[in-house]
């Protein structure tokens, strides 16, 4: 419980400075837990678009996937994308963890930019957008873990522990 309350004075003292130096994170995640809500809304979009002939975009994903399945795996990714940025800074590991999702994101974003390759339409040069933003969070995320370890080896080496 303890914790938690951590946490929560963490979030409610730190977040407007934690949120602007990672909003190209917090944008591409709010991003996939959209494209999963959208798919959970709008049930039929995938099959539907393919099966009136205007979905070459979707096949792939249907061949990998069906919708229901992409639409949770987004929603469920995505929130948990945003969770370890909102905990971001309370918790040690969470610069290792934003990495880890950003690089996670980029098999999202890959699926998409080769679903949509064939269109070569607005989704396919947006999907190629998120694509190369979530590639340089992956270094800027990469770099705060590298910061953070860095500091506490050097605390560690001074015996300040």
């Amino acid at each position: 419980m303890a914790d938690l309350t951590m946490i929560i004075a963490h979030i409610k003292d730190n977040f407007a400075a934690a949120f602007f130096p990672r909003w190209a994170e917090w944008a591409a995640a709010s991003v996939l837990l959209s494209i999963g809500l959208m798919l959970s809304i709008n049930t039929d979009l995938m099959v539907s678009s393919v099966a009136n002939g205007y979905g070459r975009g979707y096949q792939l994903l249907l061949a990998i996937a069906g919708q229901s399945v992409w639409a949770t795996a987004l929603t469920v990714f995505g929130s948990t994308r945003l969770a370890i940025l909102l905990i971001n800074g309370a918790w040690r590991r969470s610069p290792v963890a934003r990495a880890v999702t950003a690089f996670i994101s980029c098999f999202f974003w890959t699926q998409l930019v080769l679903s949509f390759q064939p269109t070569f339409g607005f989704a396919f040069v947006m999907a190629c957008g998120w694509l190369l933003t979530d590639i340089v969070n992956i270094m800027r995320a990469a770099r705060d873990a590298r910061t953070v370890n860095d500091v506490l080896a050097r605390e560690k080496g001074s015996g300040l522990d």
